[in-house]
């Protein structure tokens, strides 16, 4: 009886969040978001974690694609015009994640460390320094979850929305 009351106060004490958070890759470990066949996400398009929602917008941005930015961010209208001023879509992204945090139960912040390894026709080439971490804040919403906004440089107090 108190192994079994043990394990409800453990998963009460649980936020249904911290398991979703992705682990911090170590150092020099990076991930790659390319062309839809070409990425190491599973689950781009499909919010169904914090990090899915962020590698989503990355998709968003590295393959100029409106739609995928419109699953995830509310303020997907004002990327429209920007995207369609850039014409390929064969960008990759090179990241890691450098940090996972859980203010509330139903929010979460992501760090992501990356790489931007331009256009490439075949594997990309990501021998550049990865720019400081940029930090997405995150809400599930109905079950799924939405990048409120992120800021592009530490401490920049402007979030990008």
């Amino acid at each position: 009886m108190r192994s079994f009351v043990a394990v409800l106060l453990g998963l009460a004490l649980a936020g249904p969040v911290s398991a979703q958070l992705p682990s911090v890759d170590p150092a020099g470990q990076y991930r790659l978001i390319g062309p839809v066949a070409r990425s190491d996400s599973r689950c781009i398009g499909s919010p169904e974690t914090p990090l899915c929602a962020v590698e989503t917008l990355l998709a968003c941005f590295a393959r100029r694609d409106t739609d995928l930015c419109r699953v995830v961010w509310a303020g997907s209208e004002g990327a429209a015009g920007f995207l369609r001023t850039m014409t390929a879509s064969r960008y990759w992204w090179s990241y890691r994640i450098a940090s996972a945090e859980q203010p509330a139960a139903d929010e979460a912040v992501i760090a992501v460390a990356g790489r931007n390894c331009g256009l490439q026709l075949a594997e990309p080439d990501c021998g550049t320094t990865p720019a400081p971490p940029t930090r997405y804040r995150l809400k599930q919403v109905a079950g799924r979850w939405q990048v409120l906004d992120w800021q592009s440089q530490p401490g920049d107090p402007t979030p990008i929305r």
